[in-house]
Formats: C-alpha cells, structure tokens, sequence
C-alpha cells in the first residue's frame, strides 16, 4: 500500500514558547512540513537555515490579508497526499473561535487523516497574564467568548445585548472593530456603563499593556493611550480583581530589555532567571565551532593509557576527543587509568553521558577555577596530563600546569568562529530595541558582545560583569560596568541585577 500522509492541525497557544504543548513540540519535531499562519510562530518551528521541517507561510504579506481559508486547506490536502507529515500551526486553540473548523471540515471531506492539538486559547491567556479571573464565585458563574469584527465580516450579526443580558464574563478577541457596537449593545441591554472592563495587548510579552477603564470610557482611554494592535477586551466586574491578583507585569523586571552574553555551553540558569524576574532576555549569538586537523588528537589516542590526567575545556572538546576515540576502534575502558577533570557542569554532563566518572569539576565560569584547583592537587607534580581544547586556551592553560610540574600535552581541537548572520540580526534587534542593559558571563563571552553589539549598545548601555575578569574587557571597550560581584557567583550576580534594575524599574 501506498504511504499516507497526515495533518496535525497544533494549537500554538498565544506563540510563547514556554506554553506550546509537549505534543506540539514533539510533532513539530517530527514534521516534515509546517504550514503556519503567524510570523511570531516561527520561533517556536525547530531548525531553520540549519535544517528543520519545511516552512510555509500563509499569513499576510504587506498589505495582502492572509490567505484564505479554502486556499489553506487545498495546500494541506496536496502535501498530505504526498505521503507527508504536515503541520497546520495555528495561534491560540485550532477550534477557539470558531476559527479552525474550516480547515478541519475541508480535510475530513478529503478524505485525509487528521489529529488536532488543542492549545492555550489566547483569550485566555490574555485575561490570565492580566491578573483578571474570568470566574468568580461571588462575581460571575459563566464566561461568553466572542470575536469583534467589524460589519463587512459579518460584525453586524452578533447581538450584543442579548449576550450583555446574560450577566457573564465577556471576552472579546480583536475587539476594536465592534467597540461601538458593544457599547451601545450593552447600553440597550440596560447594563450601566460603569461596569469595568480590561483592554489587553501583546499579552505575555515585556510589551504587553493593559488599560483599565469602564465601558462608558474605554474607548477615549484607547485612543488617548495610543494603543495599537489586537485588542482583547474583557468586561465584567471580575476585572476588579486584577487589583489582587496582577502578577506578570508587577514583577520586579518586567520591560526590562537585557542582552545576555555566555560563553559557548555554559549554563543558561542566569538568563532563565532574569526572565522569572520579567526581564526580555536577548541572546547574543554564540561563536560556531570550526574543527581542526584531527592529526595531532588520533596520535595521543593511540597513547592515551599513557596519560594519568585528561582536561577537557568545553562539551565541544568532548564530542570531539569521543569521535575519533570511537573510530579508533576504543572505548571508555581506554581511560580507566586516567583521572578525568573538566570545565563547568556543561562538560562533566557529556562525560557523564558517556559513562565517564569525572574527578574533579569546577562550577564556575572559565577555565581559570579549575586551574586553581588542579594546582592545589599534590598528585599533579610530574603527572603526564593530555589537554583537549579551544585554541584560545589550549596554549596559555598547558603552559600554567607546567610551570605546577604537569607533563602537559596541550591539543586545539577545535576554533570558535563568529556567527556573521546572527551576528548582523543582533545588531538590527539592538539599534530597533534599544536595549537597557548587558550582562556578561565570562572574558570570552563579554568580548562576543562587543564584537556584536552597535555602536549605541556600546556606548551608553551600562554591564554587569559575572567576575572582575569580564568587567575589565568590558570596561576597556569603553562600557559601564554597574554591577560587579565581589565573591562571583550566580545568585550573587542576580541579587545585584535585580536590586538595581528593579529599583531603577520601580523609580521609572
């Protein structure tokens, strides 16, 4: 029989990544194509320029709308009867609003096999990121969820009092077009125009905004505040509650921007932690990995039981001492006899992997820990100690242990590379976004970012350094280094960030 393909037709959520469902992802992982409607969902498709799934997009283009529903769904049709994994990524819920019905009403009439992956309806997620309950035991016992459009889309047709009439919750999606509408809909349904209500943007993001007003005054408040986009409205007197339970933009960072630089693998908990804190967490591009001539690694392997010490820098350093051990012809027993010491967590994780039982592991950034610890060690005077690095530290590291007493054999494995293109996006992002601060995890790292940054980011937005090492490359670039840990340490660093941006936050 002929293979057949499939549709899976994944609710995305509001397009954050941290609320794609796990079978989202996991589809996403294993498509072959993904069809999806909004450009902020691109993030969450794996790949890219490096690979991935095949994209197609069918959102609006300039001042064309998006395609039409019909044309989407023959396009889904045709690749599932190529015998492909297709998947259709929608924002919010497939089926909220009505929207993907459709879509999924053209494939079962094709005869082609589907499965739909619900997702976080972004009416919801709007009214939870702005603290609002849709709920409420003494408030309000149901919720109505409707779409605002405006007359040539139908708009005409919703009854407006009859839905004021009901006494719920009511949440709007896109509710600009029908304000007026509403307003005189609930009017007639003699509801007064005191009762609260919440005008929400970009929920979710360090952009998101949020207007509170009544529904007799929303619409100047609208207008005088200048907000823009798709509005999602929520009326009804649980809004008052948001007062309690705002949660998302009252956090100590929230629409702080901050550029986060680390060295290539090192652990991700600073930013992730920032981003707790409600900060917007810029990444700035890593190096990419150029390999060098294996020649010099595959003559020490064929001596490796030799060696009483082997230092790895990085994961990278890892991988690559492990391909070529593997092709020639060995295993870890080959390093039974040797003691094993490496370059933060990240390193210790791809040993342990392996089976690899690692003997001495430092948690700080840089490979200078570790030296200061290996030097301390009364079993490294006169030991035979193979190292496996970059080429930036292979050198300077090996020549440290020798003066310890170590045998050192020192092995650039591979060179760090700038990442040209991301390089040039992160420019683009900086000079449009205007980031308010950069914080830097390492020498190496701090130097990535003044390669990268513009000459704005360079010259007015203050750092914090993770170590006086990091401070000084960024202060020699001409940066203002704020915050500087005496004892370097991760919740060190983030205390004195969230001290003084959340002070400047709450000031502002």
């Amino acid at each position: 029989m002929a293979a057949k393909g499939i549709v899976f037709v994944v609710g995305a959520g509001p397009g954050l990544p941290g609320l794609l469902t796990v079978r989202g992802k996991e589809l996403l992982s294993s498509a072959d194509v993904v069809v999806y409607e909004r450009r902020a969902l691109r993030s969450l498709i794996p790949g890219g320029t490096s690979g991935g799934p095949r994209r197609i997009y069918t959102g609006a283009r300039g001042e064309m709308g998006r395609a039409p529903s019909a044309d989407v769904a023959a396009l889904l049709v045709s690749l599932a009867r190529k015998a492909m994994r297709v998947v259709h990524l929608v924002s919010g819920d497939p089926f909220a609003l009505g929207r993907g019905t459709d879509i999924v009403t053209a494939l079962h009439d094709a005869s082609v096999e589907f499965e739909i992956v619900p997702g976080v309806s972004g009416s919801n997620s709007a009214a939870t990121y702005a603290g609002i309950p849709l709920l409420s035991p003494t408030l309000a016992s149901a919720t109505i969820f409707a779409n605002g459009h405006d007359a040539s889309d139908g708009g005409a047709n919703t009854d407006w009092s009859a839905i004021a009439k009901v006494g719920a919750t009511v949440v709007v999606h896109n509710a600009t077009p029908a304000l007026p509408a509403i307003v005189t809909g609930f009017a007639v349904a003699g509801i007064p125009g005191e009762i609260p209500v919440a005008a929400i943007v970009r929920a979710g993001r360090a952009t998101q905004r949020i207007i509170i007003a009544t529904l007799g005054t929303i619409s100047d408040e609208i207008d005088r505040a200048g907000m823009t986009g798709a509005v999602t409205m929520v009326i009804g007197w649980t809004v008052l509650l948001r007062d309690e339970l705002a949660w998302f933009d009252t956090r100590p960072l929230f629409g702080t921007r901050i550029l986060f630089a680390q060295s290539r693998n090192g652990p991700h908990v600073v930013a992730d932690r920032l981003g707790e804190l409600g900060a917007t967490v810029i990444d700035v591009p890593q190096p990419l990995v150029a390999r060098l001539d294996p020649t010099g690694l595959q003559e020490e392997i064929a001596r490796i039981t030799e060696y009483e010490w082997i230092v790895f820098s990085s994961p990278d350093a890892v991988n690559i001492f492990w391909e070529q051990l593997i092709l020639a012809g060995r295993d870890t027993r080959t390093l039974s006899n040797a003691k094993i010491a490496c370059v933060n967590p990240a390193t210790a994780g791809a040993l342990l992997d392996r089976g690899v039982t690692v003997d001495v592991v430092q948690e700080k950034f840089g490979a200078i820990a570790l030296l200061d610890i290996l030097l301390e060690r009364a079993d490294i005077p006169g030991a035979a100690l193979l190292h496996a690095a970059d080429d930036a530290t292979a050198e300077s590291f090996g020549r440290d242990l020798e003066q310890a007493g170590a045998v050192v054999t020192s092995l650039p494995l591979y060179r760090e590379v700038p990442a040209v293109k991301q390089l040039e996006r992160l420019r683009r992002t900086i000079e449009a976004r205007h980031p308010q601060f950069v914080v830097a995890m390492s020498p190496a790292a701090a130097e990535d970012y003044v390669r990268a940054a513009s000459e704005y980011a360079v010259g007015s937005v203050p750092a914090a350094a993770y170590d006086a090492a990091t401070g000084e490359v960024l202060r020699t670039a001409g940066m203002d280094v704020i915050i500087e840990p005496a004892n370097p340490g991760v919740e060190a660093l983030i205390d004195e960030v969230r001290a003084k941006l959340g002070a400047d936050t709450s000031d502002s």
